[in-house]
């Protein structure tokens, strides 16, 4: 899901993708929000297949997150992560949206250098083509690759 504050509001300028998913065991949530100097990425919290998982506790939080940006904006957003990373576009070489192909879901991927980690997660309940739209306003500021696939390399 993607969410663009409305035109009015203060926090216009921004985009954010909910409901990320990355990881193995735990697995983590994650929101990611584009804005016009950079990217934050917030982690949401971790959780295990069989406790977790199996409960829709990850479906929960989600649904929790969703309410707290609603509800309080980006300023709540952040504070409620359990981690925040921000990528200024100048440490990002490109952000990577593969559609998912016919056996996965959606994944996007922040590229950056060598010297810190990509993230990267499979999204839920995305459109992928109103995603994909909504990056091109970020394109005079960072490269936007759009792929066909699973997104595995």
């Amino acid at each position: 899901m993607t969410d663009a504050a409305d035109a009015d509001s203060p926090e216009s300028d921004h985009l954010r993708v909910h409901y990320g998913m990355s990881g193995s065991v735990p697995l983590r949530l994650f929101e990611f929000v584009f804005e016009p100097a950079g990217c934050y990425v917030l982690d949401c919290g971790g959780f295990t297949p069989m406790f977790d998982l199996a409960r829709g506790r990850h479906t929960r939080r989600a649904a929790h997150v969703d309410a707290v940006y609603h509800d309080h904006g980006l300023a709540g957003l952040l504070a409620s992560a359990d981690t925040v990373t921000w990528f200024a576009w100048e440490r990002v070489e490109r952000v990577v949206l593969h559609n998912g192909g016919r056996f996965t879901r959606p994944k996007l991927r922040v590229v950056t250098g060598a010297e810190t980690p990509s993230p990267s997660v499979r999204l839920h309940d995305v459109d992928v083509a109103a995603l994909s739209t909504a990056l091109e306003r970020f394109e005079e500021r960072v490269r936007v690759e759009r792929s066909a696939g699973a997104g595995l390399l």
